[in-house]
């Protein structure tokens, strides 16, 4: 139970994890990996190697302690987080292992004595989120296994056609080797699983689902990713050298990024291959009611990294969807350069619209700033950040 205390004492930790956060987690994923090599295979190996996981995790234990006399603001956080476990097949003892270990690095790194009231106060606390995860997890696990078609955990899928979209990035039709494929809302994603080679740990990415749902396959389209000359993206690169018929495993569809309000004009603005879940939203807003108030703004490297290009192209031509884009470099596009104001602000004379966006980081930062300086309120913008969980603001 959060008494008042122990509420009070966690909320005094904050300053010192706003400040040591990122120390203390990575001290924690050394001794969970040291302790518990197997959690390899479900953890991203190459967010820990960049830090992109230490950063999240630091920064959403800051968020608990700052906040923990008012958890209700911190529902959407836990949500997010929370399908995106499901998306890993997360379970519940793995969240014993966490905490043991989560708690030796906070120990160790602020030198605390075993019976420090930090740690005491600490360890309730954790088991009370850990316990609202597992609750939050189950309710999700159970929802996508009682739909029509659902299932639970990792099932195998094939690959059935392979279509290159632009340079570094192909769309993958899966289609679900028992026939059985459960309905999603566009914007959601999928945990897909390429199990180990040669002894190596299995390898899990999210990948947002870009086809409409109605269709008897889910398509993704992924680019290929490259952490360094000598670390490409384990998982990307693996299927981009994948062939039809080759075999995939898939966890039903979660995420939180999908169409709040369906009766509000909507503008979709996608960086790069951050137009997966948006143009799934943009076909399903068309299916429903290809007469309402849509605009599509794209913007990429280059005309060869023009992702999807002909199918938007198409949807403009039959709906009369607003489409617009721009090119870091070169000719061909609407804009060339970065989206600023003016561009913007042509773009989007609708600051009543709904603005659903997608994209690398500093992107989404930007369009985020810009879109509150041209006028619109932050509950109309709606992201989806492809990673590790993190804020924009």
């Amino acid at each position: 139970m959060l008494t008042p205390q122990i509420i009070q004492t966690v909320k005094s930790t904050a300053p010192v994890l706003a400040e040591q956060g990122v120390q203390i987690t990575n001290l924690f994923y050394k001794k969970l990996f040291t302790h518990h090599p197997e959690l390899k295979h479900v953890f991203n190996m190459a967010n820990q190697a960049q830090g992109e996981q230490s950063k999240a995790l630091a920064e959403s234990v800051f968020m608990y302690a700052n906040r923990i006399d008012e958890l209700e603001a911190l529902g959407p956080m836990v949500k997010r987080i929370a399908h995106k476990h499901a998306s890993l097949h997360i379970q519940p003892d793995h969240y014993p292992i966490v905490g043991k270990y989560l708690l030796e690095a906070v120990q160790e790194h602020l030198s605390l004595p075993d019976d420090h009231e930090v740690l005491k106060a600490w360890a309730v606390a954790y088991a009370f989120l850990a316990q609202v995860f597992v609750d939050t997890e189950e309710q999700i696990y159970a929802a996508n296994e009682e739909k029509p078609g659902g299932w639970r955990g990792f099932k195998a899928f094939n690959i059935s056609r392979i279509v290159k979209e632009a340079d570094s990035v192909k769309s993958f039709y899966l289609i679900p080797e028992d026939g059985q494929l459960v309905d999603f809302e566009p914007g959601q994603y999928l945990g897909i699983k390429l199990k180990g080679k040669d002894g190596q740990f299995d390898e899990i990415r999210q990948y947002s689902i870009s086809n409409a749902p109605g269709e008897p396959y889910y398509r993704i389209s992924v680019k290929t990713e490259a952490h360094s000359p000598d670390h490409p993206g384990q998982v990307s690169n693996r299927l981009h050298q994948a062939q039809v018929g080759d075999q995939i495993w898939v966890q039903p569809p979660t995420g939180e990024f999908f169409i709040k309000n369906q009766t509000n004009a909507k503008v979709f603005i996608a960086g790069g291959v951050g137009i997966t879940p948006l143009v799934s939203m943009l076909n399903d807003q068309l299916n429903k009611n290809p007469d309402q108030d849509l605009r599509f703004i794209q913007c990429v490297r280059d005309e060869s990294h023009h992702i999807m290009k002909n199918e938007i192209s198409l949807l403009k031509h039959k709906y009369g969807v607003e489409y617009f884009s721009a090119y870091q470099f070169g000719d061909g596009a609407d804009h060339q350069g970065y989206l600023n104001t003016d561009i913007l602000s042509q773009w989007l004379p609708n600051t009543q619209a709904d603005v659903y966006f997608c994209g690398p980081k500093p992107f989404m930062a930007a369009v985020y700033h810009e879109c509150i300086g041209l006028g619109f309120k932050s509950e109309q913008l709606h992201y989806e950040v492809f990673g590790p969980t993190t804020s924009l603001t």
